[in-house]
């Protein structure tokens, strides 16, 4: 029987339209398959922060948070003295300066610690402790210095570099989350080192990454001994830490009493 033209027209239309379902339905199961990846990859990387970082720590006033390596732990702020009148005051001594150099961070909000193996010759090891403190100008904003706040990352380069007597070293600029597109809103970071401070006969590296907002800036330390076993774990959290630190971008008003 002879198909007439209208027939295979027909049949054309339906084998076209199965054909373009057909490559619908695949664009669609391709485009399903690599969502599931990208979701698999973020919660990968949630599982992999939540396993390196410590939980999130905010300072008074919620003036600026981070996570920090979870082998880290918060060393207390000073305590209020209260006087026999009822008066407040605030104690000499702050437990989170460094006892151990003769220095003291300007604006410091929090600090933390961490005992570490060391590796020394012939095998052997030590005990060593490491350190992150975390700064800010903020408060600098409000007072008599309030023009010279913007220069806080250079003044405190100027200052390590007296106290610690050592020449600094890689000054750059680098970028936090480095791979884009990202999980975390990116940020630049002003970063310099120094290094092979001698303290007790181990060998320090003081690095310093500096993160501006408008006009407040905040500002990361880490001091490590030098010789760290497994030092990889440390060295990968810590753009980890980076990526989660934040502070306020409005500056406090002129004359504010510091809290």
């Amino acid at each position: 029987m002879t198909r007439s033209p209208r027939d295979f027209s027909k049949s054309s239309w339906v084998f076209g339209s199965a054909a373009a379902f057909l490559f619908v339905a695949g664009c669609g199961y391709a485009e399903y398959e690599a969502r599931l990846a990208e979701t698999k990859k973020y919660y990968a990387y949630l599982d992999k922060i939540e396993q390196s970082l410590s939980g999130r720590w905010s300072a008074p006033g919620n003036l600026m948070d981070v996570r920090v390596p979870n082998q880290f732990m918060p060393i207390p702020p000073p305590q209020v003295i209260k006087e026999e009148d009822g008066t407040e005051k605030q104690p000499l001594v702050d437990p989170r300066q460094p006892d151990y150099l003769n220095l003291e961070f300007p604006q410091l909000h929090g600090a933390w610690e961490a005992n570490f193996k060391v590796a020394k010759g012939g095998g052997a090891t030590e005990d060593r402790k490491g350190y992150i403190y975390a700064l800010s100008n903020y408060w600098e904003l409000a007072g008599e210095h309030a023009n010279d706040a913007g220069e806080f990352v250079n003044n405190l380069k100027v200052y390590l570099s007296e106290k610690l007597q050592v020449s600094v070293s890689d000054e750059t600029t680098q970028v936090h989350p480095k791979v884009a597109p990202a999980y975390q809103v990116q940020s630049t970071f002003d970063t310099f080192s120094f290094k092979g401070k001698n303290i007790d006969g181990t060998n320090y590296t003081f690095e310093v990454y500096g993160k501006k907002i408008g006009s407040v800036i905040g500002v990361i330390v880490v001091a490590l001994p030098e010789g760290i076993e497994n030092a990889q774990k440390v060295n990968e959290r810590i753009p980890m830490m980076l990526e989660s630190f934040n502070f306020t971008s409005v500056p406090p008003k002129i004359g504010s009493d510091k809290k």
